[in-house]
């Protein structure tokens, strides 16, 4: 089967969107598939690349607003681009991965070509207007976000998603179109326990103590100034080091601030993203995972965490329950530092508790393999197609 992928982040970039999408292509390819990508390139110009043996189509792009910074662009004008690759590479479908100018133009062009359609919802609001999180705009943005979003994944002959979660929050918002939930899914050849990160414990010096770990994006919509306001009230009842992996820029100076306030930076680090090589290693220094972000579809760095058989404290919103749902993890209230505390001090003070924890995550990850996660987005397709030609039909 021809696939073209239409995504607005893709390898390079690390985000869970980005690092799914570039995960399926690769199993795509191992199982016999033709898998093609189209996202934003990193200059004002088209060009094809290569990466690990897809071909690549890149759109003139230019800095994603907000994030000066950072790897995030975007194609404000692909339209002609797109139709010219849908045209000439006739896949046997469009998979849409984003609700922006490239997936936009894809599913016109596809309906124009008469080619079936499949969208992957890997996005809420919060997570694209995180920079106007705590404005007297947000709520205005946010219900007119939502009302494009159910809009434009309506259009889709089917859908994908990565939790149940994630499609019960989207059937409350309106959506009628059928979904399917699938996994991003987890290289457990990369993940693992076995991996060895004490020489990332040496080059950040960090202690021998229990380490308590979020990576991601720092960004205002993962709402970690939970976990800071969290440490005042753990270091009461036990010793731990916090550990951030992920860059930032104002919001990630904002938190070192909070921490200062607080007294609790000595207790702190924060890295930026780290080299390929050396991430999936840094997880195996750490003890514990949390993460409070409330707009989690299902959360790449959790399933990370939870493949590297660490137990994991989530906030008790969106799809994060999913990943604690199998005695792995604990639960807390959404924005209550307090309860996370709680929580964080509860698993680390009881090792029996601890390594139960631990064994469980590793049993829970066999849920996600890549391997399956393929397979079943190739019935996903196969299912599109289908409805695609019966609409047909019908007409």
């Amino acid at each position: 089967m021809k696939i073209l992928l239409a995504t607005e982040s893709y390898y390079p970039n690390i985000d869970g969107g980005a690092i799914a999408q570039y995960n399926l292509v690769r199993e795509l390819k191992k199982i016999g598939h033709e898998p093609y990508v189209l996202a934003p390139g990193y200059s004002f110009k088209n060009y094809i690349e290569e990466i690990d043996g897809t071909q690549v189509f890149r759109t003139k792009s230019m800095h994603l607003p907000f994030y000066m910074n950072s790897r995030y662009r975007f194609s404000p004008f692909p339209f002609f681009k797109v139709g010219n690759i849908i045209k000439n590479l006739k896949p046997d479908i469009v998979h849409i991965c984003s609700p922006y100018p490239i997936g936009g133009s894809a599913y016109i062009w596809a309906r124009k070509n008469n080619i079936p359609v499949i969208s992957s919802i890997h996005i809420l609001p919060e997570n694209l207007l995180s920079p106007f999180l705590g404005s007297i705009y947000y709520k205005l943005l946010e219900k007119r976000f939502w009302n494009y979003l159910i809009y434009f994944f309506n259009l889709a002959d089917w859908i994908t998603i990565p939790t149940q979660s994630g499609a019960d929050i989207y059937h409350a918002h309106g959506l009628k179109n059928k979904i399917t939930p699938i996994s991003n899914g987890i290289d457990t050849s990369l993940f693992n326990p076995k991996n060895n990160g004490e020489y990332l414990r040496k080059k950040f010096k960090l202690p021998k103590k229990n380490i308590v770990m979020y990576a991601g994006r720092i960004s205002p919509e993962k709402s970690l100034d939970v976990i800071i306001k969290a440490i005042p009230f753990v270091m009461k009842k036990m010793d731990a080091h916090f550990l951030f992996v992920g860059s930032g820029g104002d919001y990630k100076t904002s938190l070192e601030n909070l921490a200062d306030k607080l007294k609790v930076s000595k207790y702190t680090t924060f890295t930026d993203f780290l080299d390929w090589d050396d991430y999936p290693n840094i997880y195996t220094i750490a003890n514990l995972f949390t993460i409070p972000s409330e707009a989690e579809l299902q959360s790449i760095v959790t399933l990370e965490a939870v493949a590297s058989g660490l137990p994991v404290v989530v906030v008790n919103k969106g799809a994060l329950s999913e990943l604690a749902s199998s005695g792995n993890g604990l639960i807390f209230e959404s924005q209550n530092s307090e309860d996370m505390a709680d929580k964080i001090v509860q698993i680390l003070g009881d090792d029996k508790l601890k390594n139960q924890m631990s064994k469980n995550s590793l049993k829970l990850v066999k849920q996600h393999a890549l391997e399956s996660v393929a397979k079943q987005y190739v019935k996903a397709y196969e299912t599109a197609i289908k409805v695609f030609n019966k609409k047909k039909g019908s007409k």
